[in-house]
């Protein structure tokens, strides 16, 4: 069993266009909403609701293909 921590930036994002609820751990923005496909990207940063750049990211059981 592989148990593997990470530090990530974790955000909280409403989107603008539909108010889906995006727990987002990418560096980058995303460009359009996963749930309607809407171009989100000149209007995300005023919809981060939380923002931590110190979250740890737990994966347990991992069991990776080779």
């Amino acid at each position: 069993m592989t148990r593997t921590t990470e530090r990530v930036k974790f955000r909280l994002i409403q989107t603008p266009c539909c108010g889906t609820m995006l727990c987002y751990v990418n560096p980058r923005l995303p460009n359009y909403c996963s749930e309607c496909g809407t171009h989100i990207w000149k209007d995300v940063r005023g919809c981060i609701l939380v923002e931590d750049e110190n979250a740890i990211l737990k994966v347990e059981g991992f069991h990776p293909t080779v």
